[in-house]
Parts: C-alpha cells; sequence; structure tokens
C-alpha cells in the first residue's frame, strides 16, 4: 500500500512540474552576446520559464542548465540595460543543446534618486580634532556659515567668547582680550595684521585652505608669546591633478590653484586675491574710500629626508584714503587734504616633519615683516606715523604617544625687533620715536596621561627669558568624561606677551584702519604683559551631527599698554598708560548638521574692563551680551538659502567729535564712506550706552554642474540682503564743534551687501 502511495505522489509531482524528472542527462547550454558588439554579457541570467531552473552567465558570458527533463520549453534570457529575449526550445531526451542568444541593449529609464550630503556647520563638521572649548572649522562649514555673505574665515570663527566688531572688523577679540593679544599663524608660520578692512574681515583666502581654528586654552598657546587665542589656518594639501577654484563678487576677486609637480609626490598651491569695494564708487563723491587691498599665498612641498617639507610665502597690502572733512563736495583728485591709510605684512617660511621610531618631530624656520604708515589729520596738526615689526624663528619639537600618554616639547629661538615714529608737519623733530629689540627664548612642553579611567589630566610648562628676566607660564587640564557623549573640563593657563600695540581700540577710525602698531618689551616704559585664565567648560556630543557645549570662565591681566586713557587719536602721538584687565563671562554654543539644513547658534555674556592709574572704562568690544545663529539650508540640491540674525546688548562706545560720514559697504551706496577726523578730547571713555544692535541677513546660492571635456565644473551666482528688518542701527556718537547734541552714526542700511559668481572644476 505504501509503495502504491509513493508512485502516486511521483505521477502527481511530474504532472504538476513538466521540468521534473527522476534522472534526465539533458541539458541546455550556450553563450549570451550584445547583440551591437558582440561582446560577451557576464551576469545574464538564463531561466526555463515553465520549471523552477535558471542559472547565470559566468566570467566568459557561458551558461549551462542542466537536469532538463525532454520536451518543449520556454527559455528567457535577461539582463539589466537589455531587452529580454525568450524562445521555446525542444529539448532532446539525452545530450546537450547548445542555444547562443544576443541580446539588444535597450537603456532603463530610472525614477531620479536625490541624494544630499549633510549641510556641515562650524562644532559639526565630524572631524574634530581640538577639545571644547577650542574651535575650528572646515573650509565646507565656513561656506555653510550662515552669518557670512562670502566665505570669510575670521568671522567663521565668531560667537560666544569670540567677538568681532559688527561691519567694522577690527580684529578677534577673544574672552575680553584686545586685538593685539591674538596670534595668526598659516601652517604654523606666523603672520602680522592679517585683515583688510571696508568689508573684508580676513586676509585669508578661503579657497587656499582647508581648516580654521582657534587655540585660546591649549598647551600650545604658551609657546605663542599672546595672551588671549591663537588662529590657526592650514592651507589645502596639493591635489593629483590641476585644480582651480575662484570667485569675482562686487567685494573681491580670487583664484586659487593647486596640482602635482613632477611624479615624485611633490605639489603646490597658489593663491591670488584682490578687492574690489571701491569698483562701483562715485569718482565725484570725496566721501568714498580709496581702497587697494590684495593678498596671496604660495606653498610648494615635496618628500624630503623621510618625512614632508614644505616652503611658504604669503603678502598681504592695503592701502587706503578717506577725506579729511565730511560732506566734502569736492572731488577726490581735487582734494589734497585726505587721510592715508597703508599696511603690508610679508611672511616667508619653511616646515620639515616626520615620524621617527614611533615620534612626530617638526622643525620651522620663518622671517616675518610687518609695517603700517598713515597720514592724519590731528588736532595739533597732519602727523606722519609709521610703525615696523620684524621676526625671525626657529623652532624644532617633538610629540610621542605612548600606552600611557602623550609626551611633547618644544624648542623656541625668536628675535622680535620693533620701531614706531610719529612726526608732524608743524615741527622739525619727531613727535615720537621708539624702537625695542626683544629676542626671546622659550622652552615649553606638555605631557598628558590617564588618572582614571574616565580622568585624562594635562600638565603644560613653559619657560621664556628675554632681556628683562625670566617669565613662567604653568598650564593644567582636567577632563572627566562620565559618558561617552559628555565631558567636563576644568583648565588654568598663564601666558606672557612681548610686543603689544601703540593703536588706540576706542577710535572709530579703527573700522577703516585696524591694524596693530607693535612695539616690543623693552623700549620706554613697555612692559611684558602677563594674563591669567581660568575656566571650566561642559561639552555634550551624543552624535557626530550634534554638538552643545558651555564655558565659564574668568581672566585677569596687567603690563597692559592702553593708548585710549592718554590719547584721542587712532594711534599714540607719545602718551600712553600701563594698566590692567578683567573679564569673565560664560559662553553657550550649539551645532547641528542634517542633510537638508546645518544650525549654529551662540551665546556670550561677558563683563569686560580696562583700568589704568588715571581711569576705568569698558572697551567698545565689550558688549554685555551676544546672541548670533543661523540656518543654511538646501531648497533643492542645487538651490541654497541661508538666514543669518546677531543681536548685541550692552555696547559702548566714547562721543567723538569733528564730524564724521562712515557707511559700510554696500550696493545700494556703490561703495564704502568715511570722512573727517573724529577724536573724542575731554571725552570720558565708555561712558555713552549704544542701543541694541539687531540684524537679519538672507542669502541665496544657485549652483551648476556640469562637464567640460573631461572635467566636472561646478558654476555658482550668489547674493545676500543684510538688514532685512530695516534697523538703524547705531556704531557711535558724534558731537559736532558748536557743543551740540550728540548725532548717532548709524551702520550698514538694509541693502544688497554683495552678488557674485565662483566656480571649481
Amino acid at each position: 500500500m505504501q509503495r502504491l502511495l509513493s508512485v502516486a505522489i511521483l505521477l502527481l509531482a511530474g504532472v504538476t512540474h513538466p521540468c521534473s524528472t527522476l534522472a534526465s542527462p539533458a541539458s541546455i547550454t550556450g553563450l549570451v552576446r550584445d547583440a551591437e558588439t558582440a561582446g560577451l554579457l557576464p551576469g545574464s541570467v538564463v531561466a526555463v520559464a515553465d520549471c523552477a531552473r535558471a542559472t547565470a552567465t559566468d566570467s566568459t558570458g557561458r551558461y549551462l542548465l542542466g537536469d532538463v527533463a525532454p520536451g518543449s520549453h520556454k527559455v528567457t534570457v535577461r539582463r539589466i540595460g537589455y531587452a529580454p529575449r525568450s524562445f521555446e526550445a525542444l529539448v532532446p531526451e539525452a545530450g546537450s543543446l547548445e542555444i547562443n542568444v544576443a541580446l539588444t541593449p535597450e537603456p532603463i529609464r530610472m525614477a531620479a534618486q536625490e541624494v544630499r550630503a549633510p549641510v556641515l556647520v562650524r562644532g559639526a563638521d565630524g572631524g574634530e580634532t581640538r577639545s571644547f572649548p577650542d574651535r575650528e572649522s572646515s573650509m565646507t562649514a565656513v561656506r555653510n556659515h550662515p552669518l557670512s555673505s562670502e566665505p570669510d574665515v575670521l568671522p567663521a570663527l565668531g560667537g560666544g567668547e569670540v567677538v568681532l566688531d559688527p561691519e567694522s572688523p577690527s580684529g578677534m577679540h577673544v574672552r575680553g582680550g584686545s586685538a593685539d593679544q591674538t596670534a595668526y599663524r598659516l601652517d604654523g608660520i606666523p603672520l602680522l595684521n592679517p585683515y583688510h578692512a571696508a568689508g573684508m574681515a580676513s586676509a585669508l583666502n578661503p579657497d587656499a585652505l582647508s581648516q580654521i581654528a582657534l587655540e585660546s586654552t591649549a598647551p600650545a598657546l604658551a609657546s605663542s608669546h599672546v595672551l588671549a587665542g591663537a588662529v590657526d589656518a592650514t592651507t589645502r594639501a596639493p591635489g593629483a591633478q590641476f585644480r582651480t577654484q575662484g570667485s569675482v563678487s562686487t567685494t573681491q576677486a580670487r583664484v586659487t590653484l593647486d596640482g602635482p609637480l613632477g611624479a615624485g609626490g611633490a605639489g603646490y598651491v597658489v593663491s591670488l586675491r584682490t578687492g574690489l569695494q571701491d569698483a562701483l564708487a562715485p569718482q565725484d563723491e570725496a566721501s568714498y574710500i580709496d581702497n587697494r587691498t590684495a593678498d596671496g599665498l604660495a606653498k610648494i612641498e615635496a618628500p624630503a629626508w623621510g618625512g614632508r617639507l614644505s616652503v611658504l610665502g604669503y603678502d598681504n597690502g592695503n592701502e587706503l584714503g578717506s577725506a579729511i572733512a565730511a560732506n566734502s563736495e569736492e572731488t577726490r583728485d581735487a582734494d589734497p587734504g585726505r587721510n592715508a591709510f597703508a599696511w603690508h605684512s610679508r611672511s616667508l617660511g619653511a616646515a620639515w616633519s616626520r615620524a621617527f621610531m614611533g615620534t612626530a618631530v617638526h622643525v620651522r624656520g620663518y622671517a616675518v615683516t610687518g609695517d603700517a604708515e598713515a597720514s592724519w589729520a590731528a588736532l595739533v596738526g597732519r602727523l606722519d606715523m609709521t610703525a615696523v615689526r620684524r621676526d625671525r624663528g626657529l623652532v624644532a619639537g617633538a610629540e610621542r604617544a605612548s600606552t600611557w600618554g602623550t609626551t611633547a616639547g618644544e624648542v623656541r629661538i625668536e628675535s622680535i625687533s620693533t620701531s614706531y615714529r610719529v612726526a608732524s608737519d608743524s615741527t622739525a623733530a619727531p613727535v615720537l620715536q621708539m624702537a625695542a629689540s626683544t629676542p626671546v627664548a622659550t622652552l615649553s612642553g606638555w605631557q598628558s596621561f590617564a588618572a582614571a579611567p574616565d580622568i585624562d589630566l594635562t600638565l603644560s610648562a613653559a619657560l621664556a627669558t628675554t632681556r628683562g628676566g625670566w617669565h613662567a607660564s604653568p598650564g593644567a587640564e582636567i577632563r572627566w568624561r562620565p559618558r561617552s557623549t559628555f565631558t567636563l573640563t576644568g583648565r588654568y593657563a598663564r601666558a606672557h606677551q612681548f610686543a603689544q600695540s601703540l593703536r588706540n581700540t576706542e577710535s572709530v577710525v579703527g573700522t577703516m584702519f585696524p591694524v596693530d602698531l607693535y612695539i616690543g618689551a623693552g623700549a620706554p616704559r613697555v612692559p611684558v604683559a602677563r594674563s591669567d585664565l581660568g575656566l571650566i567648560a561642559a561639552e555634550y556630543h551624543p552624535r557626530t551631527s550634534l554638538r552643545c557645549g558651555i564655558q565659564a570662565y574668568a581672566r585677569a591681566a596687567d603690563g597692559l599698554v592702553l593708548v585710549a586713557p592718554r590719547e584721542s587719536e587712532p594711534f599714540s602721538t607719545g602718551q600712553f598708560a600701563i594698566g590692567f584687565g578683567t573679564a569673565r563671562g560664560i559662553a553657550a554654543d550649539v551645532a547641528l548638521s542634517a542633510a537638508r539644513y546645518g544650525i549654529v547658534l551662540s551665546y556670550g555674556y561677558q563683563e569686560v574692563r580696562l583700568a589704568s592709574a588715571e581711569t576705568s572704562y569698558i572697551p567698545q568690544h565689550g558688549a554685555r551680551h551676544l546672541v548670533e545663529g543661523g540656518v543654511t539650508a538646501l531648497v533643492t540640491p542645487s538651490l541654497s538659502a541661508r538666514v543669518g540674525a546677531m543681536a548685541a546688548l550692552g555696547r559702548r562706545t566714547t562721543t567723538a567729535a569733528g564730524g564724521l560720514e562712515w557707511e559700510a559697504c554696500n550696493l545700494l551706496d556703490f561703495g564704502c564712506e568715511f570722512a573727517g577726523h573724529p577724536h573724542y578730547d575731554g571725552a570720558a571713555l565708555g561712558a555713552a550706552r549704544l542701543p541694541l544692535y539687531t540684524r537679519v541677513d538672507l542669502g541665496v546660492r544657485k549652483h551648476w554642474q556640469l562637464e567640460i571635456g573631461a572635467r566636472d565644473v561646478q558654476l555658482a551666482v550668489f547674493g545676500t540682503v543684510t538688514n532685512l528688518l530695516g534697523r538703524k542701527n547705531t556704531m557711535t556718537y558724534v558731537r559736532d564743534g558748536m557743543g551740540g547734541d550728540p548725532v548717532a552714526i548709524e551702520m550698514r542700511p538694509p541693502s544688497p551687501l554683495v552678488v557674485g559668481l565662483d566656480w571649481r572644476f
């Protein structure tokens, strides 16, 4: 009975599946080719439609279907990108049936797939290497910064504890520090005054850089000889093939080239940029600024001595002119009595680095020169000022990481030569002449190690010697990670500074002459400045795309050169005081990067005060509350929009006299305006309260991806409209010569700030 049941099941299976057979020696084999090219098509699927048999062609385009029951069968051949083909095959009782098939190409129209990369913003780049509260930004994040009308590396670092004067860039103020208390380096080579004025804050071309960072508490700060912070810019690595990118706008024109040099791994980067702020300015109105600005850099790097050698050159030049009298009707050419300002800096350096037996070593040498000139219509008559600084240095250091921590050390030998001279056209002798030669030798080092499984400790120290004696800069940091997403940090750092500025930072003229005029320690009455910083910070970083941080700090500095208490002109004419400063505050930052948008938010509260024997005052950069933020969104894959906003409350100014006409660069008024020779002789420093400053900006950018020859080319147009709310923000107050009521000098009107075109290929 059981045998009969088994036979019935087999017979039923044979009726249901005609391919089924107890044993069939028959097979179907053959090749699959392209009908147009006769090329073999591996990966094609060959299937017998009326049974569950299928196979794929191998790398030679051949297929084999074995154990096929004799009889007629429908065979189908398919491959992506080709029209399917079906046919009837009469399979013999035994042997092999060979069938070669040719498929006709048929492109497949697929539905559009939208792919969006995250909108990277500062703090959520995904590649942060510095510990909070030090900050860094990739150039992609700089371009996405919602508060920049064009990519500008210095404003992209602002917010929170870092203050930049709105619409009138005059350096960076870190935790209440003056602009001269921030150092600038390019690939480790020092720069002097790397900023422009009249619409361009930074003299660093973003196209030539890969990263920008601000170190304000790190151990390396001790060897930089500045009190507040150091901005580190890193040039881009040369590409394996020639590349270029640049931009032309109503503000500037820039171009960057890079590529290989030969086949040995060498490469180059060359960057040039020039300002165009006065290109549209009316030629018959003297209040418009004559403005010639340019910067450039060149780098060559190559393998050398088992490591990497790079040679870098940087140049920055600026010339500005403005009318002495506000509301002048004279033409530029007919008015011989214009104020004139100029500054230039040049840096040359070479660096070599190598990993040797588990230790990273580096050697750098540099020669840096910065000079500034001004011809100014002062109260006592026309003054001509000249300031020169020359730095020469050699740095050697090493860093080694092991299972129990990281050890680093550095030796730095440098010479700082400064001179400062002010002469009057009414006297034969100089009003003021100072000079100093300040050699400095510094030994610094730091050691980090795990004090506990979730606690890291770093101890640092620097010892500098100069003609004035020895100066020790100790530092310590403790980092506690109770969870992988949360870090609590405490830091203490002492720093010294061996050259300070004789520019009057309270003068409104700094909006167009933001240059620090250095004089070295050892000159008459110029001491070595010192700062002590204490800080606690907490960071919450639950994922790469989200970062939140908060910090509280207190800072005290002494030995500060203060021009404002003794001088109302834009620079010292022989008078300055030695004083001290205090700063304390809190700051918070939030950064979020998503597929369609990026958000940056920051808040800073600070109490800053400078004092000398004569007076105590809040400096212009000491705004009590500062809020900045914005959103950059991808409306479509090729169209982005950004909305940025900022507000400053608790600003102070010193009421000026002498007349002033000022307007920031904008297209509505065809350029930048500054006329007059304001001073504040007799006015109390920082006594005038400024109203709330608010501004909302809107920017758009549209790009197109093209293919020209074998190269991908990206072209884009962009534009920004500022102050959408039409806020009449006030920069300062000016009193006329008759002793009338102060008149508010308003800042930027609602207008297009910049439009332009950029490219990359």
